[in-house]
């Protein structure tokens, strides 16, 4: 996965309008998952929380544990 791929899937999960959406969004894009996706996440949580939007920042970073704890299963 690209830096840009990382952060187009980043956004679109920020910007699910709800849960199913993130599930479906997660599950097609789980086996395309790398050390770039999540370094990138990790990023764009620290961007997050300096441009003071703590919530975002954490709601990203509890998104990205539980994917890499599925990614981790398969």
């Amino acid at each position: 996965m690209t830096e840009q791929q990382a952060l187009d899937l980043i956004r679109a999960l920020l910007k699910a309008p709800n849960e199913l959406e993130v599930t479906r969004l997660v599950s097609q894009n789980l086996p395309s998952l790398d050390g770039t996706f999540f370094t990138t996440a990790e990023a764009a949580a620290r961007r997050l929380e300096l441009d003071g939007k703590a919530p975002a920042a954490t709601a990203l970073r509890s998104l990205t544990d539980r994917m890499l704890r599925m990614k981790t299963l398969i």
